[in-house]
Order: structure tokens, then C-alpha cells, then sequence
């Protein structure tokens, strides 16, 4: 009986002792065996084979460090900043790894990085701030009737998606230790390009008449209109208004009393003189081949621009209006020297060449009308105002472009009236009469020499 008991102690031993010899059993808290990590076991070039797996680990642990503190070099314009893997937020995940090598297979497993897509972008955002360059956008100026063009600078702004696809869920030996093209080009607003083909580069259209400077307060409302337009910037599809461009005609915005006509009569009105800076601007525009939008014919004729190539103007009444119908800026430069003003448009070069022409079809005769003057000695007579003849005319416009096509097109047909004479006729009592020193035929021959013709004009401010 003592023999079969030893003998099933003893098959009892001999079937745990495999349990001992692979298992847990301790001494002193220490293992007596444990399984090792199967030969030619690498994480990317960390050969792991033939340790423990605590010793794995730790080493595992050792070399992820090292790798997160590596740092790679973002490249560009021969400049460099260096930012680390753990700047990045980026991380390898040891455990999946420890996972893969305890399956036992031996062999190299690849250690994947992954970025924190919030941290990476502020981190790169920051380290590369310093070579971050807005875009800046093409600007001009006008200079001696130049319109001269500041290029434009295209912008360099980080390419985070870029960054991140050369390194997120990558593995870590596939990531470049210098990775270039980190920015990606913005272009501006307002291109250089754009600015070229907006940009004026000659006169297109301009015009000169004649006024006399001698009449002061004429001379000084006209010179004030042209002072307005000057150095008018129109953009493309622009509208330009006189009115809204020159204002009121008032004393208290500078304009003075000059000879105006109302109902075909000379009398004294603030602004005369106006109608021939708008009449000089409208002449230079036709020349220009814009479009015009508003114009209308003075009353009668003037005698500063050819029959039927006026435009008259008056306040918040009737306006001289065109467009700038080009796809390039229109810049007006007026200029009033001695007797004469000029008005410049300046436009892009376009090969046209443009003719102006007025045919008066019809003449209508002035008559002569007296008015009899209690201040001037019976059979004495003064001449009050000049008649003038009174018309129906066209005004046509040729256009010739750069192959030689000409367009002809009527630009209006007006009618003007005609201006009486008007004579002032003596009826003055007769005893103040016979006191009078002066003869009948003195009295006339001073009156006349004294009182010159005047230029008969516009109906509202010449």
C-alpha cells in the first residue's frame, strides 16, 4: 500500500513539473523561467530578438523616446527650422507593436507614426511664421501724366496638409530627415497683369478753344470748371457727370456774375464762362470715343466750338454725362493758359483715330428789334446786343480702327435760334433836350464805340 501511494505522489510531480518549468512559480518574487522574445524580431532597425519581454519592452520604450525627440528639417529658400517629432504631437503606439511581436512570429515590424492634427497644425503654423509672407497686391500711381504700375508679390503660407502627409501614418524610417516645398505660393488680389491692362499709356482724345481773357469774371468761372475736372480718375464702365464733377455754381463756391443769355438776351448770371469748359470736354470725349450718355445744345449758337459740337450745362437742370466704356482707366488733364483751354483724355492706345464734323443744313435769319430809351435824346440810337443767325445743322462722327474700317455716325441734330438785334432808341423829353450839349449824331458815334459787340452764347452759363 505505501508502495502505490510514493507511486502516485510521484506521477503527481512528474505531471506539474512542465507547469513548473514554463509557468510563473517564483523565488524571492523573481521568475525561474520565462519565454523569450523568438531571434530576428525588429521594430524598424531595433533588433529585439533573444530578450525577455520585459527587457523588449524596455528597450521597446528606450528607442520610441529616441525617436519622438528626433528632429527633421523643414526646408525652403536655402533657410531651415528644425522641429521634433514630440513637438509635433506625434506619437508610436508601443503597445500595438508589443501586441504584434508577443503573436511570436519573428521578423521586422514597421513603427507608424501619428500626429495630433490640432497640435501639428499651431506647431507649424508657429516655427514657421518667420517665412510666412502675405501676398501683396499690385498698386499704381499717376505721375506726369504716367500711370506707373508697383508689381504685385505673390504669398508663401505653410502647406499643412502638405507637411502632414509626409509624415502622418507614416513609418518612421520612411520619413525624410529634410522635407522641402513646406509652402504653397497664394497669389494677390490685384495682379500685376491686371494693372497693366488697366493702365493708360497716351492721349486718346483732346480739344482747345479760345476764350477771351480780357473778361475777368468769365475767365475766372471757366478756369474754376477746369480746375474741377482736372486729374479725373474714371474706372471702366465709369460714369462721369459735370454737374456732379464741378458742383454748384454759387458765389460761396467761388464762381462769379459773367454775361449769360436768357430768352436770346445778355444779362448778368453767376458761372457764365461754364458752357465752354463742358463744350471743350465734350469735344475732347468725342475725339476720346467714349459714350455719351447726356448731352444737349445751347439755346442759339455759340461761337467758342462749331455749330452743333456744343454742350450745355446748368445746374441741377441739364448735365453733360458720358461713360467710360473702355476696359482701361480714363484720366482728364485740363489746362487753361492765357486765352485758351485744353482738355486731354488719356486712355490705353487703341489704333483708332476719330474726325468731328458739323454741316449747317439751314440758316435762320436774326431780325432787329428797338426799344425805346428814356435816357438817351430822341433820334439817338444804341445798339444793345449784335444779332445772330439762328441754325439747323448735323455733327457726325468718323471711326477708324487699326485695320483701316471706318464707322460713321450721327452724333445730333439741333436747331438753334436766332438772336434778335436789339437797338436802344432815344425818346428822352424834349426841354432836357434842348439842354443837352451834345449833338444826336455824337451821342450815337460814343455809345457805339463804347458798347463792343458781345459773343452771343448759351441761354444759361455759356
Amino acid at each position: 500500500m505505501a508502495f502505490k501511494r510514493y507511486s502516485l505522489i510521484g506521477a503527481v510531480i512528474l505531471m506539474c513539473l512542465p507547469l513548473f518549468l514554463t509557468g510563473c512559480a517564483t523565488i524571492q518574487g523573481l521568475p525561474l523561467f520565462e519565454k523569450k522574445i523568438p531571434q530576428g524580431t525588429r521594430v524598424e532597425d531595433l533588433d529585439l530578438g533573444g530578450l525577455s519581454y520585459q527587457e523588449g519592452e524596455e528597450k521597446l520604450e528606450v528607442w520610441r523616446k529616441e525617436q519622438l525627440s528626433r528632429s527633421i528639417l523643414l526646408e525652403y529658400d536655402q533657410k531651415e527650422i528644425a522641429v521634433s517629432f514630440e513637438e509635433l504631437g506625434a506619437d508610436l503606439n508601443t503597445a500595438a507593436l508589443l501586441a504584434e511581436i508577443k503573436k511570436g512570429a519573428g521578423g521586422g515590424t514597421a513603427a507608424i507614426v501619428h500626429l495630433d492634427k490640432t497640435t501639428v497644425s499651431q506647431v507649424l503654423r508657429e516655427k514657421l511664421a518667420p517665412l510666412e509672407q502675405l501676398p501683396v497686391d499690385a498698386v499704381y500711381r499717376i505721375e506726369n501724366n504716367s500711370c506707373v504700375v508697383t508689381a504685385a508679390v505673390w504669398g508663401k503660407i505653410p502647406d499643412i496638409g502638405y507637411l502632414v502627409d509626409q509624415i502622418d501614418e507614416k513609418a518612421v524610417s520612411r520619413i525624410p530627415e529634410k522635407i522641402e516645398g513646406i509652402f504653397q505660393e497664394t497669389p494677390p488680389t490685384v495682379t500685376t497683369e491686371a494693372l497693366n491692362a488697366l493702365a493708360f499709356d497716351s492721349v486718346i482724345g483732346e480739344y482747345r478753344t479760345y476764350f477771351n481773357a480780357a473778361e475777368e469774371n468769365r475767365s475766372s468761372n471757366l478756369a474754376e470748371a477746369a480746375r474741377a475736372m482736372d486729374r479725373k480718375l474714371l474706372q471702366p464702365g465709369e460714369l462721369f457727370s459735370f454737374n456732379g464733377t464741378v458742383g454748384p455754381r454759387t458765389p460761396e463756391t467761388g464762381y462769379k456774375d459773367a454775361y449769360i443769355i436768357i430768352n436770346n438776351e445778355f444779362v448778368l448770371g453767376t458761372g457764365g464762362g461754364i458752357c465752354q469748359a463742358s463744350s471743350t470736354l465734350y469735344n475732347a470725349v468725342l475725339l476720346a470715343d467714349l459714350k455719351i450718355e447726356e448731352r444737349s445744345p445751347h439755346a442759339v449758337a455759340v461761337a467758342y466750338v462749331p455749330v452743333g459740337q456744343d454742350a450745355t450745362v446748368s445746374y441741377s437742370f441739364i448735365d453733360f454725362k458720358f461713360r467710360n466704356d473702355t476696359k482701361g482707366l480714363v484720366y482728364i488733364r485740363t489746362y487753361v493758359q492765357g486765352g485758351s483751354l485744353l482738355v486731354q483724355i488719356y486712355g490705353k492706345e487703341n489704333g483708332k483715330t476719330v474726325q468731328v464734323e458739323s454741316v449747317i443744313e439751314s440758316v435762320i435769319a436774326f431780325d432787329t428789334e428797338e426799344r425805346e430809351d428814356p435816357d438817351l435824346l430822341p433820334g439817338v440810337v444804341v445798339q444793345e446786343q449784335a444779332g445772330t443767325n439762328g441754325y439747323q445743322a448735323s455733327a457726325y462722327k468718323t471711326v477708324r480702327d487699326r485695320q483701316g474700317v471706318e464707322t460713321r455716325t450721327t452724333l445730333s441734330r439741333d436747331t438753334y435760334a436766332p438772336a434778335n438785334r436789339i437797338l436802344r432808341v432815344g425818346v428822352k423829353a424834349e426841354t432836357e433836350a434842348e439842354a443837352a450839349t451834345e449833338t444826336e449824331a455824337e451821342v450815337e458815334a460814343e455809345a457805339e464805340a463804347e458798347e463792343p459787340e458781345r459773343e452771343l452764347e448759351a441761354w444759361d452759363e455759356r
